[in-house]
């Protein structure tokens, strides 16, 4: 799997991503001087296609590690994290430059991985869909589930809004 950038018209395109990595919602604006790297899966929920952000410092296991971090106990490592995914309704959102992780051995883990990490973010949407409906509390407020972007996208998930 390659690693790609989103184009500025993703910022203008989404003003408003609630728990979005890189979006300050007291200003309500984006931090677009970051460039970070998103792994982009289409997955079979109603054929949609995410970006799933490298993050540095990621505390739960929704998430592929690709770095462990040894050093602080709460922190697992830097890899992809599936509770701060993107909806991209527009290809052209997705850069074609390639993001380049810090380290190669990094990088390395993401080779073949595309239909594992597409499996596993499908099963971590799957979740959420089946407790929001649920209104099961103790799922949605999990480390996994608390700050997820997903609450962005019931429309699309087809989640009623009750």
């Amino acid at each position: 799997m390659q690693l790609k950038k989103l184009n500025t018209s993703f910022y203008r395109g989404n003003p408003i991503v609630k728990n979005a990595l890189d979006y300050y919602a007291l200003d309500s604006k984006w931090d677009t001087t970051k460039e970070r790297g998103h792994g982009v899966v289409k997955i079979t929920i109603n054929d949609l296609t995410f970006a799933i952000p490298v993050r540095s410092h990621v505390t739960h296991n929704a998430s592929l590690i690709l770095e462990v971090n040894r050093k602080v106990k709460h922190i697992k490592g830097m890899g992809l994290d599936y509770s701060k995914a993107l909806l991209i309704k527009d290809e052209s959102y997705i850069s074609d430059e390639v993001f380049v992780l810090r380290t190669k051995e990094a990088g390395k883990k993401l080779v073949d991985k595309e239909a594992h990490i597409t499996k596993m973010f499908t099963g971590y949407v799957e979740k959420y869909i089946n407790a929001v409906k649920k209104k099961d509390q103790n799922i949605l407020r999990s480390a996994e589930y608390i700050e997820t972007t997903l609450i962005n996208y019931h429309e699309e998930l087809g989640i009623s809004q009750e």
